[in-house]
């Protein structure tokens, strides 16, 4: 793994970035939103926006890492009791505590070419984070 990605592995992003660029990315034509291309222009864009250009390379890689790691828990099934359907195919509406928790939480290394968030903990840190907010 190059330094590049361990650097990338180990960068958190703030949870109100990452909310900003799954909205960024919602709002591209489907097409678009599947292209690594279409929604790479899109991040950067944001981050220049955002005046994040000094780092927007790594920026870019980090919200892609985590958004790929936070699809593949949905695609598990992993995030059920915190989405809802969306509009549109693959468009799913996301708790904000799941996003908080995507921002921050380790990513791990799964495979050589695959990297992702351990469930468990992930799912820890969503409820952890809830609690704080949650009342009876």
């Amino acid at each position: 793994m190059s330094n590049f990605v361990e650097r990338a592995m180990r960068t958190p992003v703030s949870p109100d970035l990452l909310a900003a660029a799954m909205e960024a990315i919602a709002e591209l034509p489907q097409d678009q939103r599947r292209s690594f291309e279409g929604r790479a222009f899109r991040l950067f864009r944001l981050l220049e926006e955002r005046d994040e250009g000094d780092d927007a390379a790594l920026f870019a890689f980090v919200i892609q890492l985590r958004l790929e790691a936070l699809a593949r828990l949905h695609d598990d099934r992993g995030l059920r009791a915190w989405t809802l359907p969306g509009d549109a195919e693959g468009a799913d509406y996301i708790h904000a505590d799941v996003v908080a928790a995507a921002a921050v939480e380790p990513l791990l290394e799964i495979d050589e070419h695959t990297v992702g968030f351990d469930a468990e903990s992930f799912r820890a840190r969503v409820l952890a984070d809830a609690a704080v907010r949650g009342h009876a």
